[in-house]
Formats: C-alpha cells, sequence, structure tokens
C-alpha cells in the first residue's frame, strides 16, 4: 500500500475515529475531552532553550513499561524535557499519577499529515522513542523529514502483525527501514522484523517489562488486607483472573462455581482487561448470583464475600498481591493472551489458556521452568487451582519459580540506555 492511499484512506475514516471515541465515551467520559490534541493542536508548550525528547506510550500497559526509562531518562539528562503522548485516558491519569509535572504530556495525534505537523513544529522534538509496536507510517516518515531521530524500543512482533504487516508490506517495509534504532525483547522479534525488511540496526536488549519494580511496603499492606479477610482466623485461598475478555468471563465462573463446591472459603478477584466492559461483567456477576463486592465502589470483603471485581485502574498490581494463584486471560480464547510479567514478580502460581502467542518467548521459559500450566476449560481451571492451594509449599514452590525466570530476565533498561545514549547524545 502506498502512503498516499494509506493516507487518503485515513481522511475517509476520521469521522469513524471520532465515532469509536464518542463509543468509548459511553464508558469512559474522559474520550469526550482533549480531542483538539489529538488533532495536533497543543495546549501545553515546550520550554524555551530546552532540548525535548517524546516518549510515546499508548496505554496502561506501555505507560506502566515505560516507567523505569523514564525516571531514568528524567535522572540521567537533567537538562532535557521529555513530553509523552498516550492515546487513552487510562494511559494518562496512570503517567500524571506516576510522574506528575515532571514530564510533559498530552494525547498523540492521528496519523495524518495535517494533524502531526502542527504538532511536531509546536514541539520541535530532537528525538522520538517508541515502545513496543507503535508504527504509525506518516508520524515516522514526517520525523525523517524533518531530520528527528526514533527509536523503536523494548520492540515486539508477534506472527499475527507480522502477517498483517506483510499484507501491506511496502508501506510497513518503508516506515520501519526510517527508524534509526530498533530495541527488540528477543531474537524471534528480530527475525519477525527482518522478515518485513531487512533493516540492519537491531539490537536485542530484553523486556524492559522486567525491569519493574513491585513496592516494597506492597506485601505488608497485603498481608494485613488477607488477615481481615480470614474466616475463622484462616487465611482465605485466593484466585486472581486477570486481563479477562469477551466470553472468558463465563469459563472463570462456571470454574469458580466448581471451586466452590470443593473449597467454599475461597476468594476470586476477577479483573476485566478493559476499562469498558465493567459494567457488563458486573451484570454478568450479578446474573450469576454469586456474592460479589466492587472494588471502585471501596466496598468490603466479609466472609460472605466470593468474588471481588477489580473494576479500576492502575491497581493489578496491588490485586496480584492478595491472591496465591493468577489466571491470566485473554488466553482461553483465541487473543495471544496478556502480560505474565507482573504475577511471576509477586511469586504467585501461574495459570493460562492455550493462546499465547503475544507473549510466546517468556510464556516458553515459565513452562520449560514448571512455572506455568496450561488449561483449556473451566474444569482443568477448577482442578488446577484445586491442587495449588491443597498444597501450600507446592504452590511457592511454583511461584518462587516464575519469581526466579522474572529475576532471570531483568537488565534491559541498562541494555536499552546504553543503546539510547549515541543518539540522545547526537541531538541535545
Amino acid at each position: 500500500m502506498h502512503r498516499n492511499v494509506y493516507t487518503f484512506a485515513f481522511y475517509l475514516l476520521l469521522p469513524l475515529y471520532f465515532a469509536r471515541l464518542c463509543w468509548k465515551g459511553a464508558y469512559n467520559r474522559e474520550y469526550f475531552f482533549r480531542w483538539s490534541e489529538r488533532l495536533g493542536i497543543s495546549k501545553d508548550s515546550p520550554t524555551k532553550n530546552k532540548p525535548l525528547i517524546w516518549v510515546h506510550a499508548v496505554s496502561v500497559g506501555e505507560v506502566n513499561a515505560s516507567m523505569p526509562l523514564l525516571r531514568r531518562l528524567i535522572t540521567e539528562y537533567p537538562n532535557i524535557e521529555i513530553l509523552v503522548t498516550t492515546t487513552t485516558p487510562t494511559g494518562s491519569k496512570l503517567l500524571l499519577e506516576r510522574l506528575g509535572g515532571t514530564v510533559k504530556h498530552q494525547y498523540l495525534p492521528v496519523d495524518l499529515p495535517l494533524c502531526i505537523k502542527p504538532f511536531l513544529d509546536h514541539w520541535q522534538p530532537k528525538a522520538l522513542i517508541l515502545l513496543e509496536t507503535e508504527i504509525w507510517p506518516n508520524l515516522i516518515n514526517l520525523c525523517k523529514q524533518k531530520g528527528i531521530k526514533t527509536a523503536l524500543v523494548n520492540a515486539r512482533l508477534s506472527e499475527k502483525s507480522k502477517s498483517n504487516y506483510l499484507k501491506y508490506n511496502s508501506l510497513i517495509k518503508e516506515s520501519i527501514d526510517s527508524l534509526d534504532l530498533i530495541l527488540a525483547q528477543y531474537e524471534s522479534d528480530r527475525l519477525r522484523f527482518n522478515e518485513i525488511s531487512q533493516i540492519k540496526k537491531i539490537d536485542i536488549c530484553g523486556n524492559l517489562k522486567f525491569d519493574q519494580d513491585i513496592p516494597s511496603e506492597l506485601n505488608e499492606i497485603s498481608l494485613n488486607i488477607r488477615k481481615d479477610w480470614s474466616i475463622n482466623g484462616k487465611v482465605r485461598p485466593t484466585l486472581i483472573a486477570s486481563s479477562t475478555h469477551e466470553g472468558e468471563e463465563y469459563i472463570v465462573l462456571d470454574a469458580f462455581k466448581k471451586i466452590l463446591k470443593v473449597s467454599p472459603e475461597s476468594l476470586l478477584i476477577l479483573v476485566p482487561r478493559h476499562l469498558e466492559r465493567f459494567e457488563r461483567v458486573k451484570g454478568i456477576l450479578q446474573e450469576s448470583k454469586i456474592p460479589f463486592v466492587s472494588r471502585s465502589m471501596r466496598e468490603d470483603v466479609s466472609k460472605d464475600t466470593k468474588i471481588l471485581l477489580g473494576d479500576t485502574i492502575g491497581e493489578l498490581n496491588f490485586l496480584y498481591s492478595l491472591a496465591d494463584v493468577a489466571f491470566i486471560g485473554g488466553s482461553l480464547i483465541d487473543h495471544g493472551g496478556q502480560n505474565l510479567l507482573e504475577p511471576s514478580a509477586q511469586s504467585l502460581a501461574l495459570l493460562s489458556g492455550p493462546s499465547l502467542r503475544n507473549f510466546s518467548d517468556i510464556s516458553e521459559q515459565l513452562i520449560q521452568n514448571n512455572a506455568l500450566a496450561v488449561v483449556h476449560d473451566a474444569e482443568e481451571l477448577c482442578n488446577r487451582y484445586l491442587f495449588l492451594i491443597e498444597d501450600e509449599s507446592t504452590c511457592n514452590a511454583i511461584g518462587a519459580k516464575a519469581y526466579k525466570v522474572f529475576m532471570k530476565n531483568r537488565g534491559a533498561l541498562d541494555a536499552i540506555l546504553n543503546k539510547l545514549k549515541p543518539l540522545i547524545s547526537n541531538v541535545i
């Protein structure tokens, strides 16, 4: 596909883009605001005589992953200004909560020259750091025209994404070739990028998400909370089902009903993947007739509570700290799985469905180290959970293996900063 065709099609589809924002606004009113930023109009301004580095982190997951990198950039380059763009209100909120006024922030403009040019003219970034798989043809092309150095950091490319990109090979190949640097997570990612483009400047640095730090006080807080949830002085066995997608809640609830017949004191923490599905999942729980409370309403977990609905943003690490076993969603449907790193960092025994293509490298490591068990249906999910909670030492040992894999993979942050140093030093 030629870029002109892509751009023309994007202009035609622009009304649908804003219609989608309105649809999302039905679940999160923040989508109704700051549309001017999405059109490239900036309300904030860069600081005069201070070089600016631009980092793009699309949503909550990428913002979380970028935190160690952003903090190190702030510390190691005190004379630069950092602009962070996101595309979602949840990513924006998390960024401002974590870093506040230490960085500039606005939404990423849509990938049209009419929107990107005024954005670039206003901010005048010296370099752009894109996270994971954010390949926007017009954005990258205009940065190249203006001499703005571009790096794709923590880059990953699933087999499915590679196949989709190959359908539009000329456009994506040109965009990848225009990048100044690609820092891939794994060798498999590098090979997939090379199938699209024979770009030479690809280094393997590991996965930045392994370098996230869990707050030291979290363990003590979670222990106290779990004591409060105890029944007859015994801590309740707890399963967290995180990042669940449409259709998976029914499977999880079917499994949990079976679990309750054997372990009636068990607690389920259910965390849907997307904010706009919170009300839908709440309705599913109401239909199930299983007693539940909502985290967003700050309702207390009593001895009669069977499910805690995690309908909040930015609390997933906290909720993981309250569990013994984690089932990671997006895996019992054909989605490709979700992030396995956060529960690994908290030494949880891990369960997942078979669809893991988005995280193939880390899932293979976890499976090979007997830290992750793959389940295919409600029956297997129930049986595996009951097996784990029956023997606390076995459950803890499996969780320790997950943590060992997590720790073994740390170090990407230093590797990425070392590779970025020449690029940043040459432009500031």
